[in-house]
């Protein structure tokens, strides 16, 4: 068994108005990025070091994240998740919440190591998303984009957006490998290397036994 650590991301159900507020005709809206209550929840991407598999919670299983999140109590991982996934998880019914202290934001970790605060200011913060970290560490790019999601879902492609959720967390997940190898992540705007703050005790060592089978892991 691996550490108990997952990565998680989530699609949003409405749209989001472009910046002169354009909308598609028969698409359903929110009011913009901090609409949390009214964004809704497709899909919600995981992975488990701890299983060393993927997985995807909709609404017919979001029960199961739930089991996952409140029993197993990993450290959950994510990027902009504590401010955006964690407030659209909080606002929408029936889906449970990780515990911000058991939560490892990667963007937060990068910005404290840039020298920056946990919230976003412009300019300063600019240039540090999930695509342009990972194209200069990995040479790997976004498959789409965040507000181009929900469009999808509505329009029924919905492998679509399962894919894209599920390529955002393994881009996550790259980035928290180098966490868990203490190796250093290049900062996007000016090539620094940045050694982000490990994961708190306990959660970076692989479940003992007797905790897997308490949660019937096997």
């Amino acid at each position: 068994m691996g550490p108990n650590i997952i990565i998680y991301d989530l699609e949003i159900l409405r749209g989001v108005p472009g910046r002169n507020g354009e909308r598609i005709d028969g698409i359903e809206y929110c009011d913009g990025w901090h609409d949390h209550a009214n964004m809704g929840i497709t899909v919600l991407g995981v992975y488990d070091y701890g299983e060393d598999m993927y997985r995807v919670f909709c609404g017919d299983n979001k029960r199961e994240w739930a089991n996952l999140v409140n029993d197993r109590r990993p450290l959950c991982v994510g990027f902009n998740n504590i401010p955006f996934d964690n407030s659209v998880l909080r606002a929408t019914a029936g889906w449970s919440v990780p515990n911000e202290a058991e939560c490892y934001d990667l963007l937060r970790e990068i910005w404290a190591c840039a020298g920056l605060g946990p919230d976003f200011v412009y300019p300063s913060h600019a240039g540090y998303g999930l695509d342009a970290v990972c194209e200069r560490n990995f040479g790997l790019r976004k498959s789409g984009h965040g507000a181009l999601a929900p469009v999808q879902w509505q329009q029924g492609d919905f492998g679509a957006v399962i894919d894209y959720c599920l390529n955002d967390v393994r881009m996550t997940k790259c980035l928290m490998d180098k966490v868990l190898a203490r190796e250093v992540i290049i900062d996007p705007k000016n090539m620094r290397r940045l050694l982000l703050r490990d994961v708190p005790v306990g959660f970076g060592m692989p479940m003992l036994g007797a905790e897997v089978r308490r949660l019937g892991l096997q």
